[in-house]
């Protein structure tokens, strides 16, 4: 199935241009003059990617991010601005905007944005603690990342004393194990939750760019850089940046990450400008980077400096006294509610059936056949056949 892309702008050539180029490189293209006219399709349709001006006649390109990080956190925003609005666009991506291209723009770093935030999106939903992770932060339902179980009053009591320092963090632990939502979790309870949450997932972003997504880059610092812009590190100034498997971090990168936070300053790439490291570093991975420092392909300093704090995160398996209690009850609530009905029960051959699981996927399988499962019950409980 080709990923789908929304176009909103008001100018009919730009709008004809990139409804033929996105679609000879094989996505499917929607696109509208206005945000109003955009709406119903955005409301009906499964959306992939947004691709907004910024400034339009009625509803600007910032109307169109908030609607969409309520209507659903998850989908990427892409910006199209003017040299003049930089600073307008740059104040978008603080708001939750993915990115942004400047008038006029190359076709190859728009398809590559464009890629980033669509494959980004698809590593997000393996990982369901990402929406449980957006709840914590704005209303009172909260994903259960701790539970009753000894392992989950160590993690908690783990997460209540490192949040309250200011050191870098390493995150380990399988796929789906709620590296993100803990994450989210220190940033939230931290002096910096008033600032920016910035995530950046390396698996995502080839080696070549890594250096200037996370520093950001000055116009001219080489012939594909065609104008400025600040990386990762700037935009968490005051807050937090969070940086997912960091163990595929380039060798270049690896050099310039320990240099900075050794002299605790950063410049963007080809710049001058010294930026301080007001921010809280937490990167993840779901490897033992010891190994990779024994093999000589991961900075040893480097891997010390953002060991200070670390924690290893239980896979779903080990956890059985919170799945039963915590896990299964919040995904079956979840599932609920998307089918717009009333929480619904398992069934005690269910339960049984969903405890003796392993649940290699960890909670992103568990989210799955557990949604899976209500939409195929036809009764007020699901029973073990609905699994199947």
């Amino acid at each position: 199935m080709r990923d789908k892309i929304l176009v909103i702008d008001d100018e009919p050539n730009l709008r004809m241009i990139l409804e033929a180029t996105l679609t000879r490189q094989g996505y499917e293209v929607c696109c509208f003059e206005s945000f109003d006219a955009a709406k119903q399709t955005l409301n009906l349709e499964d959306i992939d990617l947004v691709l907004t001006d910024l400034q339009m006649p009625g509803a600007s390109g910032m109307e169109v991010l908030n609607y969409c990080k309520n209507y659903s956190p998850d989908l990427p925003v892409i910006l199209i601005t003017a040299f003049g609005t930089i600073e307008a666009a740059v104040n978008a991506l603080k708001a939750g905007a993915f990115d942004f291209v400047l008038k006029p723009f190359e076709n190859t770093e728009l398809f590559r944005i464009i890629e980033k935030a669509l494959q980004s999106r698809k590593r997000r939903k393996k990982e369901p603690a990402l929406d449980a992770m957006s709840a914590i932060g704005v209303g009172p339902i909260a994903f259960p990342l701790f539970g009753e179980s000894e392992n989950a009053k160590e993690l908690r009591t783990d997460v209540d004393r490192i949040q309250k320092n200011d050191s870098p963090v390493m995150l380990y632990g399988e796929i789906g194990t709620g590296k993100r939502s803990i994450a989210y979790e220190f940033h939230r309870k931290s002096p910096r939750s008033r600032g920016p949450f910035v995530q950046l997932n390396l698996e995502a972003i080839p080696p070549v760019f890594q250096l200037t997504e996370l520093f950001g880059v000055e116009r001219g610092a080489s012939q594909i850089h065609l104008f400025s812009k600040p990386g990762s590190l700037e935009l968490a100034q005051g807050g937090t940046v969070f940086i997912e498997e960091v163990g595929e971090l380039s060798v270049e990168a690896q050099n310039a990450l320990f240099s900075a936070l050794e002299n605790e300053t950063f410049s963007r790439v080809g710049g001058a400008k010294k930026h301080p490291m007001d921010f809280r570093l937490i990167v993840t991975s779901a490897k033992d980077l010891s190994e990779q420092v024994r093999d000589g392909t991961f900075h040893v300093e480097l891997f010390y400096k953002l060991s200070i704090e670390h924690l290893l995160l239980s896979p779903v398996r080990e956890r059985k006294d919170d799945l039963k209690t915590h896990f299964i009850p919040f995904f079956l609530e979840r599932a609920s509610r998307k089918k717009g009905i009333c929480k619904m029960e398992f069934s005690k051959e269910a339960i049984e059936w969903l405890l003796s699981r392993s649940w290699p996927g960890n909670f992103g399988e568990l989210e799955r056949t557990i949604e899976k499962s209500v939409n195929h019950a036809s009764g007020p409980s699901v029973e073990l056949s609905d699994f199947v």
